[in-house]
């Protein structure tokens, strides 16, 4: 299949082919250098198990079926579903799943004997979702190259002090190796979107930063204590976690941290450690005189 350019894409819309769905932010590269570009950052090769989430007209996965193993693609779009299999059904190597990426389970993700490489360009409206989502099956990833809008994509590697700091930024900074690779100019795309774009590449690590006992408790509190990231740190404790001003000053002290620290200012390290002294005090708030020990 050859490249689909600006022109070609307008034909098939005059023609009822397709149905460009702008409120599922669907955006398509119509730039073959920035798209070799992106790809390049993938560094796929013949090992390669991809999957490319929202493959639409196949502009992605044009450069990508002949350089590697395998291919699924996530789509949803009907239409974008029989364009996709009338120009890469002949590829053995070629899955298309008829449903969302947001859908995949354990299942899906354990059936293959070795990592995989994630691509996509990304509704920017679920690029957060996705992310998590990501994070999810995080050991059976090897990477994931993503095109985001530019704010969320500096969310992704913000740190702490700053406004981008958030979250996500967290969460990515403990299991993964994340970068900004390069910009991609409004103009690369088609229809041609009213924010800038990055291209993010995400390297999950084989051990994290911080090992997190109840994973599933620490991705709750992590919005919960960034809903006031601009308050000091002992009033956001207290109006959240009804714990007094003077029990985690005194915590605090003991492990070097200021209890006039703001949320924004805390490093991954120490939101985590602040959440393991909240958890224990939750769990012994019995005890007149509660002294963490983590």
């Amino acid at each position: 299949m050859k490249f689909l350019t600006l022109k070609e894409i307008r034909k098939l819309k005059e023609i009822g082919n397709i149905n460009i769905k702008k409120h599922l932010g669907q955006h398509f590269l119509i730039d073959k250098n920035a798209r070799d570009k992106l790809l390049s950052f993938a560094n796929l090769n013949k090992k390669d198990i991809v999957i490319e989430i929202g493959p639409g007209l196949g502009s992605l996965t044009e450069g990508i079926i002949e350089k590697v193993k395998e291919y699924y693609g996530f789509e949803i779009d009907e239409d974008f579903c029989k364009i996709l299999e009338k120009n890469f059904s002949c590829y053995k190597k070629f899955h298309l799943i008829k449903k969302d990426f947001l859908n995949s389970d354990e299942s899906f993700w354990n059936s293959f004997e070795s990592r995989v490489k994630v691509i996509g360009n990304t509704p920017y409206y679920l690029s957060t979702p996705i992310l998590f989502h990501i994070l999810k099956f995080h050991k059976r990833i090897k990477l994931a190259l993503l095109t985001v809008q530019k704010e969320v994509g500096e969310r992704f590697v913000g740190i702490p002090g700053t406004k981008q700091y958030c979250p996500i930024s967290v969460l990515l900074y403990i299991y993964t190796d994340t970068k900004i690779c390069y910009s991609l100019n409004k103009n690369v795309f088609y229809p041609r979107p009213k924010v800038e774009s990055v291209v993010v590449k995400i390297i999950p690590l084989k051990n994290p930063k911080i090992k997190i006992e109840n994973k599933e408790k620490f991705f709750e509190f992590l919005p919960l204590i960034f809903s006031y990231r601009r308050k000091k740190l002992t009033n956001v404790v207290k109006k959240i976690f009804r714990i007094e001003k003077e029990i985690m000053e005194k915590n605090l002290l003991k492990y070097d941290i200021s209890p006039s620290k703001r949320v924004e200012e805390l490093t991954p390290e120490q939101i985590y450690l602040i959440f393991k002294i909240i958890q224990n005090f939750i769990i012994y708030q019995d005890k007149k005189d509660f002294d963490l020990k983590v």
